[in-house]
């Protein structure tokens, strides 16, 4: 059943273009994510005094 799977090229290239689809989603959010952590210790980051 595999065999006959791999051996239908468009499924493959559907099944990559989701897989490329999902991990896109991944790095966007997790970009996303790491912006929002970096500005908000920016803006709440307590300075010393000297």
């Amino acid at each position: 059943m595999l065999y006959m799977m791999l051996t239908r090229l468009e499924t493959v290239q559907e099944s990559l273009w989701i897989l490329g689809q999902g991990m896109l989603g991944i790095f966007i959010f997790t970009g996303i994510f790491y912006m929002l952590i970096y500005i908000l210790e920016k803006i709440f980051t307590v300075k010393k005094e000297q």
